[in-house]
């Protein structure tokens, strides 16, 4: 039974990276809004140049934002091309390294090509295969805006700043990397970055990209297309070492009930203490252990040890799916005057969800998880929700059944940093 609700769980996830529903809200509640960091952009705020006056333009339906492999989110256009049909004249265009021929409509040759509003690469024209002119899209300044500048969530707790800019459309992503060296786990943070109007002095188009390890600051010499030149200032704050092992605890009430047998016990409100630990293996694996325990005149206690991996990344990277494959050893006393401790090994296997900067709340998590027993002769549920940073609440609910032996407790904690280390 667990593993037909894990598959059902690896569809939907699957049907959640399907490209043409990767801009809608699938969730019942707007928890990741991916528009929160986009620019306020329509089709007017660009302009078409072309140097061959037989090709009329024009931008058709809305800007659309693609995320490029640096992080960096970039407005892309459908620029649509006309021509008249000519018997004497074939005409194709060319962009990218790609060749777009035309497709034909009443008297007209037409063709729409997607086109990167943050690249001056322009559209080269083609008569019978021959060079005849360009097309290229710009964006307009509109004097000074509100928001011109991109800092895309992967820049989140880095402290991005950036000076020198005056209303130039600009892009920036980040990329921390963590490297194992000395059996240490050292981080560096490269930043990178695209300017609709500037580019390096050496005229070679972006992206860009700057790579931080010990220094914090960086400038740079740029030159816009009428040779104006200028510097721009980048600044960073990260830390310069990352340790493998982090650790928190949590203390919160919870109400429990217990049976052993034809015994039955009240259900009762206990503090509950949690224990939990993340060892850092590489940027996809970690290795998980967590305690969690009640007790009284009753025990209940267990503890895990799982493999944490992530198998999927969506929304912008900001919702992540990971699965739990480990085991637990479970200790469990009906009363301390009626029997003894009761402890067998338990094989539960689980799946987290966690969405980065939920409600645009940045550093911040919501964590959504479960585990489930495949075990026959065994009845384990383990569920919980988690949001916060540093601190956080959590809401868990665990049911455990054993032959005559049954316990389950639900409550809610506060977590906290324990310590890090390694």
């Amino acid at each position: 039974m667990f593993f037909k609700k894990l598959l059902i769980l690896l569809v939907l996830t699957n049907f959640i990276s399907i490209p043409g529903m990767a801009n809608e809200a699938f969730l019942p509640i707007y928890i990741i809004n991916r528009g929160h960091k986009f620019l306020h952009l329509t089709s007017d705020d660009f302009v078409v140049s072309k140097t061959n006056a037989e090709i009329h333009s024009e931008i058709i339906g809305q800007v659309r934002w693609d995320r490029t492999e640096q992080n960096l989110l970039i407005p892309w256009v459908t620029l649509r091309l006309r021509t008249r049909i000519s018997q004497d004249q074939k005409i194709h265009y060319r962009y990218k390294g790609r060749s777009y021929f035309t497709q034909q409509i009443g008297q007209e040759e037409i063709s729409d090509l997607n086109i990167s509003t943050f690249d001056s690469d322009r559209i080269e024209v083609f008569l019978d295969g021959q060079s005849s002119g360009h097309v290229g899209v710009n964006m307009k300044r509109k004097g000074k805006r509100k928001k011109t500048v991109i800092e895309d969530y992967s820049c989140s707790g880095y402290n991005v700043e950036i000076f020198g800019f005056d209303g130039e459309f600009m892009s920036i992503g980040c990329e921390l990397i963590r490297e194992t060296i000395g059996g240490q786990v050292i981080s560096s943070l490269r930043v990178h970055w695209m300017c609709n109007e500037f580019r390096t002095l050496d005229l070679l188009k972006g992206p860009y990209t700057i790579g931080f390890s010990e220094g914090r600051s960086s400038v740079i010499s740029v030159i816009n297309g009428s040779g104006d030149k200028k510097e721009i200032t980048f600044m960073v704050d990260f830390p310069k070492r990352i340790h493998r092992l982090n650790t928190a605890v949590g203390l919160g009430p919870y109400l429990y009930k217990n049976e052993y047998g034809n015994q039955a016990k009240e259900p009762q409100t206990l503090p509950s203490f949690m224990l939990y630990g993340n060892y850092y293996l590489n940027n996809v694996h970690s290795l998980k252990f967590f305690e969690a325990l009640v007790m009284r005149e009753s025990v209940f206690n267990h503890a895990g040890l799982y493999i944490g991996s992530e198998i999927g990344k969506f929304y912008d990277d900001r919702l992540v799916f990971s699965t739990l494959l480990g085991l637990q050893a479970l200790s469990y006393r009906f009363d301390s005057g009626t029997d003894d401790l009761f402890t067998q090994m338990i094989y539960p296997q689980g799946l987290e969800i966690t969405m980065h900067h939920p409600w645009d709340l940045e550093k911040y998590k919501f964590v959504v998880g479960g585990f489930l027993s495949p075990q026959s002769d065994v009845i384990y549920q383990n569920f919980w929700l988690r949001f916060g940073s540093r601190i956080f609440v959590e809401l868990n609910y665990i049911n455990w059944q054993h032959r005559s032996r049954s316990a389950s407790m639900y409550g809610v904690s506060i977590g906290m940093p324990l310590f890090s280390a390694f």
